[in-house]
């Protein structure tokens, strides 16, 4: 099991204290947005729920912990859970108060939200039939809880430019979506050791790219040195002024391939030369030929290559989970004379794993009633307009519609077509990038008004030398996307191809045409229904829609601080009272001491800080020593009014706002210096002196001593 820092714990347990400075007015709602978004906790879009998701390492997960996951889930989640892409558990709809007892349950069975969201090192993925996958070169499974706990244990993978991904893959197949991560291996076998293809600079969303192949074989004792040098890389060369190219993959569009992987290779080396990380598992190359080859008894049965074992696939509608459900799966687990081993998916579902056959098939029958055996079914939709402020479609009502449109087709039919991704924004949390057939959410407004809209795309896939990123081929109002795939279908059997990639290929111009006749939007007048999207009568409208909070950090702390001490400068001039030139001050002196990781509510200390990190290095002037001196004493009421004070108040402002303007991205400050500071100033003495060879000519008679 995963060895959860002390730290990561004490986090959790304090997040109730964040929770109730918040409702007393001690902690302003946007400074307490990037503590709880990086607890992963999300506010929805209904502005009064959140989102609140667990950190399941590698989708690693027991029936103890499951069991948990039920429990709270009736009690604060409505009675469902959401299982995600990314081998996690999301809980919908919860109050915030109701966050911390959740956070606090999912402590007591070792499982931690901190890191799910925000500018962190998410979960790190991990193929989910790892260990028991007949054609894995071995099993990758230690190595994604080691790189877990040690991102944990590093307090700076919490504050990166933006969110950081690491997937570890079992074969070149590349279930854990290696080729498409920041950071990813594909386990290797060559010359009689183990270890792994690296893979970098990759991911979804704007600029998306699939990774580049940064190592041909690193040994796999290594893997931690590569995992702190492409962090240092993305600490380094990340933008963190620019969070819409803050992701490592526009570092690659920055520098160039090349320039990347030449910094890349530079820092693996810096990182061993300072520390030793090297890794020891007690890890065998598995044989390949294990047996008779895989058969395929039903297409949610997977055919281990431990002798007589099997894993069955579990998928919910849309990833959505009710504890009725689960806790049938649980039931039948616990009632087994054997605990079977379980894993979440990057498919939103989970595999049951360790299974005898006979008891395989039990669970097959326990899952048919929301588990179905057709790729159409079991397709990927993200959350979407329904609870996330950046969806523009109902994703998940979009692949409840299609579901229903095939669910009377015959089963050739059901069966021509993939499993489909779908994401209700560009953003691609549906991975539609990597589907053979993908979708996005977007929008069109015509002269009847706004509709709902799908871009479609074909041709994605992952992989070792085969991952690319789907084609984009036109765009569909979302009424109309259930019948062109059911269309779409019966073309693919009347062409009689079995590959739906080659498919796509071979019938282009089939297929443009179609896509071209359900690209139409009709009046109004005529087709009502295309104004309004899945689940709704409601005309479509952005309503609801606004920023994402994944991103949300240091950035949005030291604007709020700012704008505070700028609006109390403006009530100062209406009001005149000392209070409000004191209150500029305390935010002004406050706002960039975040950069140097202090975020504090003690008066005293935020001056003394500020004095340390930006007065004796010489970008403010000293005289604002004497000002901070007067300020405290206006607070003790040895001061009764600080009128006469005014010009430094305005220029401390005015400085603060100047040095976070000169930030560059890596949110260092290039602004030119007042002053020489006392720490420059001692260095540079220490250095002229160092330099020299002196001699002590103190009692020696003049004119000696004047040299």
């Amino acid at each position: 099991m995963l060895k959860i820092p002390e730290q990561v714990i004490q986090d959790g347990k304090n997040f109730r204290g964040k929770i109730e400075e918040l409702n007393k007015g001690i902690l302003e709602p946007e400074r307490f947005k990037p503590q709880r978004v990086s607890m992963g906790i999300y506010e929805q879009r209904d502005r009064g729920t959140y989102m609140t998701r667990t950190r399941i390492p590698s989708g690693v997960v027991t029936l103890k912990q499951l069991e948990k996951v039920s429990e709270l889930a009736k009690v604060y989640g409505h009675g469902f859970v959401h299982l995600t892409t990314r081998q996690d558990i999301q809980f919908h709809k919860v109050t915030l108060e109701d966050t911390a007892n959740l956070i606090e349950g999912l402590l007591e069975v070792g499982i931690v939200t901190r890191g799910t969201g925000g500018n962190t090192a998410r979960n790190v993925a991990c193929s989910p039939l790892a260990g028991v996958a007949r054609d894995e070169v071995f099993d990758v499974t230690p190595f994604g809880l080691v790189t877990t706990e040690y991102i944990l244990k590093d307090p700076t993978s919490l504050n990166l430019p933006r969110k950081f991904k690491i997937a570890f893959s079992n074969s070149p197949e590349d279930t854990g979506n290696a080729t498409i991560a920041d950071l990813g291996f594909v386990a290797k076998f060559q010359n009689g050791e183990i270890g792994f293809e690296v893979y970098g600079g990759g991911g979804f969303g704007a600029g998306s790219r699939v990774s580049l192949k940064l190592e041909d074989f690193i040994p796999a004792t290594e893997v931690l040195y590569h995992v702190q040098a492409m962090k240092e890389l993305f600490e380094n060369e990340g933008d963190r002024r620019n969070k819409n190219k803050a992701r490592l993959r526009f570092v690659v569009y920055r520098l160039g391939e090349e320039a990347f992987k030449v910094k890349y290779q530079e820092l693996v080396q810096k990182v061993k030369s300072e520390k030793s990380l090297n890794l020891f598992f007690k890890i065998e190359k598995p044989s390949n030929q294990i047996g008779e080859a895989a058969t395929t008894l039903h297409p949610l049965l997977y055919q281990q290559r431990q002798e007589g074992k099997y894993s069955v696939y579990v998928h919910p509608e849309n990833g959505n989970l009710s504890v009725e459900d689960l806790d049938q799966v649980i039931e039948f687990i616990a009632g087994l004379g054997y605990e079977p081993s379980i894993r979440l998916t990057t498919m939103q579902g989970l595999y049951v794993r360790d299974l005898d056959l006979s008891d395989a098939e039990k669970l097959l029958d326990l899952i048919t009633k929301f588990t179905s055996k057709f790729n159409i079914d079991n397709s990927v939709a993200c959350a979407g307009a329904a609870t996330c402020q950046l969806g523009l479609g109902l994703s998940q009502n979009l692949l409840t519609a299609i579901i229903k449109r095939f669910s009377e087709a015959s089963e050739d039919i059901k069966g021509q077509l993939p499993r489909i991704f779908i994401s209700g924004c560009p953003n691609s949390c549906g991975q539609h990038y990597k589907g053979a057939i993908g979708f996005y959410g977007r929008v069109k407004r015509v002269n009847d008004g706004l509709v709902p809209m799908y871009s479609i795309l074909f041709g994605g896939t992952v992989g070792v030398g085969k991952a690319v990123l789907g084609t984009e081929y036109g765009a569909i109002p979302a009424k109309k996307i259930p019948e062109f795939l059911y269309q779409l279908a019966q073309l693919k059997r009347k062409a009689n191809i079995t590959d739906f990639v080659k498919f796509i290929n071979q019938e282009t111009a089939t297929i443009n045409n179609l896509i071209e006749s359900f690209a139409t939007i009709e009046p109004k007048a005529e087709a009502l229904e295309l104004y309004s999207d899945f689940g709704t009568e409601e005309e479509f409208s952005l309503r609801g829609r606004g920023p994402g909070e994944c991103s949300a950090g240091v950035l949005d702390v030291i604007q709020l601080d700012i704008s505070n001490a700028q609006s109390s400068l403006n009530d100062f001039e209406k009001t005149k009272e000392s209070k409000k030139l004191y209150n500029a001050s305390i935010s002004a002196a406050r706002a960039l001491l975040i950069l140097k990781g202090i975020d504090t509510i003690n008066d005293r200390l935020i001056f003394q800080e500020f004095v340390k990190h930006f007065v004796d290095t010489g970008y403010v002037k000293q005289n604002i020593k004497n000002l901070f001196e007067q300020l405290l004493n206006f607070k003790l009421g040895g001061l009764d009014s600080l009128e006469n004070h005014i010009a430094d108040v305005k220029y401390l402002v005015a400085k603060v706002i100047q040095m976070y303007e000169s930030l560059d991205t890596k949110l260092g400050i290039t602004l030119t210096k007042e002053h020489q500071g006392e720490e420059t100033a001692a260095s540079v003495k220490s250095n002229a002196e160092s330099a020299l060879n002196t001699v002590d000519l103190k009692g020696v008679k003049c004119p000696i001593n004047f040299v």
